[in-house]
């Protein structure tokens, strides 16, 4: 199955958020707080999408429509994240299992900062990471520190994804289209990571 991807030329404006599954607890008495974190973490956007007109307008429209509501799943290589050039073509040189947050690696040029994203996994098991500490290889080889901790094993070899890195996305609610004068329509978009 494809996986469709969204515009790119037309995100106009967006943001990108970690959510935590944390919850506080605190006492309406001496004001302690108790913190229950349930370890799990995804990633939020909400799009502002350009002003489009006409076949271009349309043609968005049926793509949200596609999804049939919040079943659909779709790509997003987020433009806003910094393509790193020279860092090589790092895999993962030790087996990790889901619930990690460092992967070893090797095959570095240069290396990543912290800050930086990558991609593990491709369609339907497509996942964005975010780099906490810096990588800085010694030889070839790196450790790399990121969240949100992984959601499946990773096997030896899994190449990382720093040209691109993409979030498989399915939609928070029904995409409302703004249609003004002249043809012009605005399409807000509320999306979470596809788990």
């Amino acid at each position: 199955m494809t996986i469709p991807v969204l515009p790119l030329t037309l995100v106009s404006s967006l943001e990108r958020r970690l959510v935590t599954s944390v919850a506080e607890a605190r006492s309406p008495f001496t004001g302690t707080a108790q913190i229950q974190d349930w370890g799990a973490s995804w990633w939020e956007y909400q799009f502002e999408m350009a002003v489009t007109q006409g076949a271009k307008a349309r043609r968005l429209s049926a793509f949200f429509a596609s999804f049939g509501g919040l079943r659909g799943r779709f790509l997003f290589p987020d433009p806003s994240i910094m393509v790193p050039l020279g860092t090589g073509d790092p895999y993962v040189t030790e087996a990790q299992i889901a619930g990690a947050s460092t992967l070893r690696t090797a095959g570095w040029g240069l290396g990543l900062q912290a800050g930086d994203f990558f991609q593990l996994g491709s369609a339907e098991t497509t996942r964005l990471y975010q780099l906490v500490e810096d990588v800085v290889p010694v030889g070839s080889e790196a450790t790399l520190t990121f969240v949100p901790p992984l959601r499946a094993s990773v096997p030896v070899g899994t190449q990382l994804g720093l040209t691109a890195p993409s979030v498989l996305l399915r939609l928070t609610a029904p995409v409302p289209t703004v249609i003004g004068r002249a043809d012009q329509h605005r399409f807000t978009i509320s999306a979470r990571e596809a788990l």
